[in-house]
């Protein structure tokens, strides 16, 4: 299929080439594949101040910088209708999010008034949970990303789209019990054109933003239990009230912060790991997963097991099903056993190179996006005005 697409969210900084997140990598990676393949993509970006264009992909801000609203209103009153005034103005055939924003049942109204297909892909386990396993920090942030917000977010979201997009099998079993149409599109990894060589200078690695949505403070229970291998964590710091937590961690020996590293360096830092680690409680396919097992490097999982990758007959590495005591003892098992990890990190290489890269995935994207019509709940935006009347 050909037409002209909108994705809304993150991804100028994948695209930019500088420090990103999972679902701005997720959405910069599609939007550039579809433009290869011909469709006219605008990429929307909440809270980007100027447009620019970045190789085939047109990137527009949401809305107008300027507005007399106080801060309490502004969303509501600026934001949000001026988000919705550009997705409307560029007219596109399919609309595309990702995971949970506040942004999202705003473009599920656009597409119901304009007929676009609305696809709504899932970023974590947690997008699907009104009483998220993650717990939000202050005020500000229960109002944004707690019970209310999230049950909206579900109903005025998921339940709206014309198909939701889950990451793995799990994810559309869930779908399934809610009622909601789905179909899983795998997520996608880009190659690098240089592939980092492998070296030896950490025992585990641990990538994500310090919060105990990435389960940081998990990370720093295991790690009480494996005393002795080296770590190393990349990511920045969400929010001010989790800067106890990398307080926390200065306190544990053979740990060394990175801060935020551009992808480049990430993956890096992963092939001079023997380990990948994840104690995310809310994940459900973190990209982090599929950049290890590029590298031939295991994963080692706290929570998530996705589609039992880790836990199957032939597993990509382990997961402790929420324990830490098997966690950390798998974790001194495997860095102690370069065989099975060089046997699970090959089996890692051919699972992200039969199932993840980009063709493959933009072409199950647009798989869905042809069925998705089965599920739509308005009429094409280009229909007979008579048809339907027989």
């Amino acid at each position: 299929m050909k037409g002209s697409v909108c994705l809304v969210g993150g991804g100028i900084r994948t695209l930019l080439g500088t420090s990103d997140g999972g679902s701005e990598r997720q959405i910069a990676l599609i939007a550039d594949e579809l433009a290869a393949r011909g469709n006219d993509v605008s990429l929307v970006v909440p809270g980007l101040r100027d447009g620019i264009r970045i190789r085939r992909i047109n990137v527009l801000p949401g809305w107008k910088d300027g507005n007399a609203w106080p801060r309490g209103l502004r969303f509501f009153a600026h934001r949000l209708p001026g988000l919705k005034r550009v997705i409307a103005g560029l007219e596109p055939d399919l609309l595309y999010t990702r995971g949970f924003s506040l942004f999202a049942p705003a473009v599920a109204s656009v597409a119901a008034r304009t007929g676009a297909t609305y696809l709504a892909a899932l970023a974590c386990d947690d997008d699907l949970r009104t009483r998220a396993l993650s717990r939000p920090l202050g005020i500000a942030q229960r109002a944004g990303y707690g019970f209310a917000a999230r049950a909206f977010f579900i109903r005025y979201a998921l339940r709206k789209a014309s198909l939701v997009l889950s990451q793995h099998g799990g994810q559309a079993v869930v779908c399934d019990r809610m009622g909601i149409p789905s179909r899983t599109v795998r997520n996608v990894f880009c190659p690098p054109a240089i592939v980092p060589e492998a070296r030896k200078v950490f025992d585990i690695a641990w990538v994500g933003h310090i919060s105990e949505f990435k389960g940081f403070d998990r990370l720093l229970h295991i790690l009480e239990r494996t005393k002795g291998l080296r770590v190393a964590v990349a990511g920045a710091v969400q929010g001010g009230r989790n800067n106890r937590l990398l307080e926390a961690a200065a306190n544990v020996r053979d740990l060394e912060y990175m801060g935020e590293l551009p992808h480049a360096e990430i993956l890096e830092l992963m092939s001079c790991s023997s380990v990948l680690l994840n104690t995310s409680p809310a994940e459900g396919f973190p990209n982090t997963f599929l950049e290890a097992w590029y590298l031939e490097r295991p994963v080692v999982s706290l929570v998530s097991d996705p589609d039992g990758l880790l836990s199957g007959g032939e597993p990509l590495g382990f997961c402790g099903n929420g324990s830490v005591p098997a966690t950390a003892e798998a974790l001194l098992r495997l860095c102690a056993d370069p065989v099975c990890r060089l046997q699970m990190g090959m089996r890692g290489r051919s699972h992200v190179e039969r199932h993840h890269l980009v063709k493959a995935v933009v072409d199950s994207l647009e798989t869905a996006w042809e069925s998705s019509r089965c599920f739509s709940k308005v009429p094409a935006r280009h229909s007979h005005p008579e048809a339907g009347r027989a």
